[in-house]
């Protein structure tokens, strides 16, 4: 048993893991996680240079920036942090260190989907804070409020609601998973070709999807028919259904073909 896992010896590699990603992604993190606040800045330097005053931006402007951060960190991340195990003297180093597939697998997801959102949006909320304290009358657009917002119980009767901040943390695994992937398979042009793949796997989903409507008897009414029953209740259980069934198999079967990598990778 200790040969796949041992607490003590997982604790040092997470540990080295932790400065390992600190090393490669700390200073993308911190601009990243800024960026709210580089954005402020720049725009006013470049509106006193053009017009010789500041620029009253809308605090609806920054609404976007949490979504362009999350969609970089998960394309960029993999590749900075864990891309070097596929090159020839990093990737030997990195197998020699004592620690099993298992807990190099467990490290890596506690990373990538625990330690890294979480700093991100710390650092998020902390650059919209000091834009509060500093800029007067800047309303505040605290990370992913407005999508929290959007699935607020009072949206779904009777209490109903989805649960917004589980799907995005949900969403941004199974993106940060796919391109930690693409990291550990590709030698080079981590990112790009894992886009190829990605573009590939919605081509092949798109195909899958026709055929199967094709093949069946759903029709345009029948399909009417059924969407025109549904209530609030209904709709919640059917989306709940299918959103757990999407994620159970796309990050189920992302954190098995990691660890498989993993586990397969030779010096």
């Amino acid at each position: 048993m200790k040969e796949i896992f041992d607490v003590k010896r997982f604790g040092k590699y997470f540990v080295y893991d932790l400065n390992n990603a600190y090393a490669n992604y700390g200073l993308s993190a911190l601009i990243l996680g800024f960026l709210p606040l580089v954005f402020y800045a720049v725009s006013q330097i470049l509106s006193l240079i053009s017009r010789g005053d500041g620029a009253l931006i809308p605090a609806s402007a920054y609404a976007s920036l949490p979504i362009i951060v999350m969609l970089v960190v998960c394309w960029s991340s993999g590749a900075k942090i864990w891309g070097g195990v596929t090159d020839r003297r990093k990737g030997t180093e990195w197998i020699t260190i004592p620690a099993s597939p298992m807990e190099k697998t467990l490290s890596l997801l506690l990373i990538s989907c625990v330690v890294l959102p979480l700093v991100i949006f710390a650092l998020m909320a902390l650059s919209n804070w000091i834009l509060t304290f500093l800029v007067p009358g800047f309303t505040s657009v605290l990370p992913f409020n407005g999508m929290v917002k959007a699935f607020d119980s009072d949206v779904w009767p009777e209490g109903n609601y989805i649960n917004a901040p589980l799907i995005f943390w949900l969403n941004w695994c199974q993106n940060i998973l796919f391109f930690i992937l693409g990291a550990l398979c590709f030698k080079k042009g981590k990112v790009g070709k894992t886009f190829l793949c990605l573009m590939g796997v919605g081509f092949l989903v798109s195909i899958l999807m026709m055929l199967f409507f094709h093949t069946t008897s759903l029709d345009g009414e029948t399909l009417e028919r059924f969407f025109e029953s549904f209530d609030a209740r209904k709709a919640q259980t059917w989306i709940n259904v299918f959103l757990n069934l999407v994620y159970l198999v796309t990050v189920g079967g992302l954190i098995a073909l990691i660890w498989a990598r993993i586990k397969t990778i030779k010096a």
